[in-house]
């Protein structure tokens, strides 16, 4: 199964490097273009615990890859996460 995630903040790197580690392709979706770098370089945007060593090991072996492409990414995977920050 093929998964996306929209936004790689706290939920969603932590989310999609989970999924990724399980075996599932992972596509990060962001708009950042630093976070997207990042990511793709095996960097953890955030600093928790044990997150930078599973982004590390799941871009390694590309089961997690962080993209602007929105169109491309939805029709390319089977469900999509929404993990953007919600207006207060």
């Amino acid at each position: 199964m093929k998964i996306s995630v929209f936004g790689l903040g706290y939920v969603g790197i932590i989310s999609a490097a989970c999924l990724a580690e399980q075996g599932y392709k992972v596509l990060g979706i962001e708009v950042n273009k630093d976070k997207i770098e990042q990511v793709n370089n095996g960097i953890s945007p955030i600093v928790e615990p044990y997150v930078g060593e599973i982004v590390k090991k799941v871009t390694l072996n590309k089961n997690l890859i962080a993209t602007d492409n929105i169109k491309e990414t939805i029709l390319g995977t089977d469900i999509s996460l929404i993990c953007v920050g919600t207006p207060s």
